[in-house]
């Protein structure tokens, strides 16, 4: 008997042992499926010496564009090989601000300090790739931010404190339009859903809607204490991201209402990507909380990973399905499908873990008592000592009763002569 109780101990405590691996396990695993564990670090000695501000990507021929101000150029890099692959550096004369890519006209675009934009072909079969092939003359001033959109056939250029958005036809490289706001501008984005350009303002700490077709604002959307600066938008889920100095706006571009996210701790340019339908923040701050944050096309928060400073703006290449940008070493790129959330299950199983561990300890003493109470020839306990003299006691008394009702009072016999 004894050897069967010991023999179901440790069958139990092995059951036990075996579910609190498993949910060890579903823990670990998932903690470990994070957008850290996928970082590399490409060591480009040129990137690493750099200070950028924008950024694009030439989805086709796989080229990452980088405006460094160091050098006054724009840098270039292969993202084709298995290691990315430093190309060469574009010159352009000023220090470059905001990128805009052309896939369709193989042609980049860099908004200049002093008012320009620089036009630079990106054909590798052209005998003018990677050089400027023209200049357009904006302002006197800066040109900043760039959108360039295919349904509109329009580049516009942000001029920052000159509180304007140029638009320039990129069939011509001419100025077609001018749209005076009237306040510092940082980024301007046209969406092709609505039709609309968006424009952010952060001194009016204000998201403007500009009728393209007019130059006029015909709504703000308020954004208290924002300092916008970057802006992207998903035309699917009419959802826009504002890079505010210290969170993320989230706004419902059909309602004009917004969430505030600080996921991120503010942004400066955000990038979409519509065939990942994911957006990428970069988050620059100081060295130990620059950031570069991923956000889903609905505007829901998937995941960030630490960044250099240097990082201003993010790309995603949908070929090797990592995003890119600026690192200590040169370049830093990250998987953001690793950034999503874990499934409903497991993310409710290993949260539940953390209690189960005891629970189950509790269930086996509860287990273990319950075998033992219910052991067939188990003795009952014994009663205490002076329940067992109280009981004594009283069996003397009816011993003794019944003897002297014996003796006292002894039953009739029988009369033998009948």
């Amino acid at each position: 008997m004894r050897r069967r109780g010991l023999a179901s101990v440790v069958a139990a405590l092995n059951a036990l042992g075996s579910v609190a691996g498993v949910l060890a396990a579903m823990t670990l695993l998932s903690g470990c499926a994070s957008c850290q564990s996928t970082v590399t670090q490409t060591k480009l000695p040129v990137l690493a010496a750099g200070a950028f501000d924008g950024a694009a990507l030439d989805p086709t021929a796989r080229r990452l564009y980088l405006a460094d101000r160091n050098d006054k150029g724009v840098d270039v890099v292969d993202l084709a090989p298995s290691v990315p692959r430093f190309v060469a550096t574009v010159p352009v004369a000023a220090y470059p601000n905001g990128l805009a890519m052309a896939p369709d006209r193989h042609r980049l675009y860099a908004g200049l300090a002093g008012g320009v934009v620089a036009v630079i072909d990106t054909d590798p079969s052209s005998k003018t790739a990677l050089t400027v092939v023209d200049r357009v003359t904006v302002n006197q001033t800066s040109v900043d931010l760039l959108d360039y959109s295919a349904a509109a056939g329009r580049l516009f250029a942000a001029t920052a404190k000159d509180g304007q958005v140029v638009a320039i036809d990129p069939a011509t490289d001419k100025v077609v339009n001018q749209f005076a706001l009237n306040e510092p501008v940082e980024q301007a984005r046209y969406d092709a859903a609505d039709h609309m350009l968006y424009v952010t303002s952060p001194s009016g700490d204000t998201l403007l809607r500009v009728d393209p077709g007019y130059g006029e604002v015909v709504r703000r959307f308020p954004i208290p204490k924002c300092h916008a600066s970057g802006l992207a938008i998903s035309p699917a889920h009419q959802v826009a991201l504002v890079a505010c100095s210290g969170s993320i706006a989230v706004f419902d571009l059909a309602s004009g209402t917004y969430t505030v996210s600080r996921a991120v701790q503010g942004g400066d340019i955000i990038t979409y990507d519509a065939p990942a339908d994911r957006f990428v923040v970069a988050s620059p701050h100081g060295p130990k909380d620059s950031a570069v944050g991923v956000f889903g096309g609905d505007g829901s928060f998937l995941g960030s990973v630490p960044a250099d400073p240097t990082a201003h703006a993010a790309v995603f290449d949908a070929a090797s399905g990592r995003v890119f940008a600026p690192g200590a070493a040169g370049l830093m790129s990250f998987l953001p499908s690793a950034c999503a959330p874990a499934p409903f299950w497991l993310d409710t199983a290993s949260h539940l873990s953390i209690f189960a561990a005891p629970v189950l300890v509790v269930s086996l003493v509860l287990f273990l008592y319950a075998r033992t109470r219910n052991r067939p020839g188990a003795t009952s306990e014994r009663a205490p000592k002076w329940r067992q003299r109280v009981d004594d006691i009283a069996e003397e008394r009816a011993r003794m009763r019944a003897l002297e009702s014996a003796i006292l009072d002894p039953p009739e016999r029988p009369d033998p002569a009948g």
